[in-house]
């Protein structure tokens, strides 16, 4: 049965915390969407991930990580990379960067490359502050469906699906975080999102 918290609730983060710990998938709030997530480094609970929105495994999944000294110990983190942190984390970004150490092959989708980002939502600092590791990040919605903000759609698609829901009631409308590629020079926006091009113009 798929236990629902308020995201208010003091114990939000630690709940979750000990739900990834255990192997568990939740949906959680950010910033921009509703996300699913897994212990990063659990290959089985990743591969629940995919189940569970009907993604293809030849697509890459994202991930969000507590800080810079995390991130460095998933990608290869560049001075480009460095700049854009300084600017727009915690925030809409996420950014493309090469791979490093023990992440499983499905995340990367044998591209090794990995989409980051650092989010600024309570509750995923909240979560962060009993669980040091990556989570996975893809959006709260079947693979290739419409964005989900509404709770309600929420609870409908994924209730006795994933271990547990935290419910930041409805979320703005938002088209996610703008994707952009630093593995390749120059840098290339694979998806437009919240960050318009103009406000990267000087990176990229």
């Amino acid at each position: 049965m798929t236990e629902v918290i308020k995201a208010q609730d003091p114990d939000s983060g630690k709940i979750a915390a000990d739900a990834l710990t255990r192997g568990g998938v939740i949906v959680y709030p950010t910033e921009t969407l509703y996300g699913i997530a897994a212990a990063a480094l659990d290959e089985r609970a990743v591969d629940r991930v995919f189940r569970i929105k009907g993604r293809p495994k030849n697509m890459p999944i994202p991930l969000l990580v507590k800080d810079i000294d995390m991130l460095a110990t998933v990608v290869e983190v560049n001075d480009r990379a460095f700049a854009l942190a300084a600017n727009f984390w915690p925030g809409a970004l996420t950014l493309i960067l090469n791979k490093k150490g023990n992440l499983p092959e499905v995340i990367t989708a044998g591209t090794g490359k990995v989409a980051v980002r650092i989010s600024g939502h309570n509750f995923v600092k909240s979560l962060f502050h009993y669980f040091n590791q990556p989570i996975t990040s893809t959006s709260a919605n079947v693979s290739g469906g419409e964005n989900l903000t509404n709770l309600d759609d929420i609870q409908r698609a994924f209730s006795e699906r994933v271990d547990l829901i935290i419910d930041s009631g409805n979320i703005p409308a938002s088209k996610g975080s703008t994707i952009l590629d630093l593995t390749v020079n120059p840098p290339k926006i694979l998806r437009p999102g919240d960050i318009k091009e103009q406000e990267l113009k000087e990176y990229i």
